[in-house]
């Protein structure tokens, strides 16, 4: 965010040109031409109807919809003018298109909704944070916007994910008479990934993980021993969707079936 400078002004138009470049190739990024036509559009309207014009609101689907990257470009302009009340205001009715996409996007992953709220709290800690720095490393949010937000939601949801799975213990109840099977499950899979690489370990393993599918038994390899991520917004990321050649949701399938077989009473 802006320290209290206010940078030289400079005309609205043309937009302000991006400086950073790719890696494999060096050539600049670029905006979308979509994106540049609406910067254009706004940049030309009067300063005095221009904030409120690109909060207004407009249905999803709409061409006449500012894009989210144009709303970065815009937050990014005036917090350099030293406006930053047309920024606050642009920031907000960013993160308010982003509710519904959050939810669904953390509904993949097995998370309690308490952890799901705090993963969604820090992305938009995040993304305040991002939008509001004028570093170069952060303009790809004025190029793929989606893409920016799903790689930090991804790698928070992945961090807690991983956490959790770190503090799961073999459950008292595991291999006994008890009926109580609450914890079973966390039992099953933390015996799985068990860092202790003992004979005794190596057995359990083996005898686990040959009461599934093959399918089903590589997702829980690869989930619970080489704690390898389900999916991952990152395309270059190595996932276990990625590996088998599934999507996320499938591997999540294979997981529960895992489960439920590892769980049942003949098991």
């Amino acid at each position: 965010m802006n320290d209290g400078t206010i940078f030289p002004a400079a005309p609205w138009n043309p937009p302000r040109p991006l400086t950073r470049a790719r890696v494999d190739s060096g050539k600049l990024y670029e905006r979308e031409p979509s994106v540049m036509r609406q910067i254009a559009h706004f940049c030309a309207l009067p300063d005095r109807v221009r904030c409120s014009a690109l909060c207004a609101p407009v249905a999803l689907g709409d061409v006449n919809r500012p894009k989210e990257e144009t709303l970065v470009y815009f937050v990014r302009e005036y917090d350099r003018r030293g406006q930053q009340t047309a920024a606050w205001d642009l920031l907000e009715a960013l993160v308010s298109r982003l509710s519904g996409h959050i939810k669904r996007e953390l509904s993949k992953w097995r998370l309690p909704q308490a952890e799901q709220d705090e993963c969604a709290e820090a992305l938009i800690t995040q993304l305040y944070e991002r939008v509001l720095s004028h570093e170069p490393s952060e303009e790809f949010w004025e190029v793929r916007f989606w893409v920016c937000l799903d790689r930090r939601l991804h790698a928070l949801a992945e961090k807690l994910q991983r956490v959790r799975d770190r503090e799961l213990r073999p459950a008292d109840d595991f291999g006994d008479d008890s009926t109580d099977t609450t914890h079973g499950s966390e039992g099953v899979f933390a015996r799985l990934a068990d860092s202790d690489a003992s004979p005794e370990t190596m057995v359990l393993r083996k005898e686990l993980l040959s009461r599934l599918s093959g399918l089903e038994a590589q997702s829980v390899f690869l989930k619970y021993i080489e704690r390898m991520p389900e999916e991952s917004g990152d395309a270059d990321r190595v996932t276990i969707a990625t590996v088998l050649g599934v999507t996320g949701r499938t591997v999540r399938n294979y997981l529960r079936r895992a489960e439920k077989k590892l769980l049942a009473p003949d098991a």
